[in-house]
C-alpha cells in the first residue's frame, strides 16, 4: 500500500513527514496472524521526519508483540550527512528486530522469498 497516494494525503502531511497514518497500519497489519511480513521504506534528508526511530518504534514493537510470526523488512534511502544519520536509524531499526536491506529493491525481493517460503509450508 502507497501512503503516499493522494487518498492518503488529502488534508495532512505526508507520510514520509507524519508516520501517525503509517504507524496505525504497522500495528493493525501487524497484529494479524495471517500477516507474515510487512515491508517498509525510510525516508531520511531534510523534509522528511526529523525523529524517525522515536515514531516508528513503538508501532514495530507493538506489531511484533501481537504477531511472533511476523517479519519485518525495511530499506532507508539516506546518507551518513542527513540531519537523522543513516548508520543511526540502520542500527536503531535493526536492534528492534527489522532486517535493513540496502535497497528498496533488495527489500522487496527478501519480503517477496519470506512469502513464497512460507507458502511451501
Amino acid at each position: 500500500m502507497d501512503l503516499g497516494e493522494d487518498e492518503f494525503t488529502v488534508g495532512r502531511p505526508h507520510p514520509m513527514i507524519d508516520y501517525s497514518l503509517r504507524n496505525k497500519l504497522i500495528v493493525s497489519e501487524g497484529k494479524k496472524p495471517d500477516t507474515a511480513v510487512l515491508l517498509l521504506d525510510v525516508v531520511l534528508g531534510y523534509g522528511s521526519n526529523p525523529r524517525p526511530l522515536d515514531d516508528i518504534l513503538p508501532a514495530i514493537g507493538e506489531a511484533f508483540g501481537s504477531n511472533a510470526s511476523l517479519s519485518i523488512v525495511a530499506s532507508v534511502t539516506g546518507t551518513e550527512t542527513d540531519p537523522q544519520v543513516r548508520s543511526v536509524v540502520v542500527a536503531g531499526l535493526e536492534k528492534a528486530g527489522v532486517i535493513v536491506m540496502p535497497s528498496n529493491a533488495s527489500a522487496c525481493r527478501l519480503a517477496g522469498e519470506i512469502v513464497r517460503r512460507l507458502a511451501k509450508k
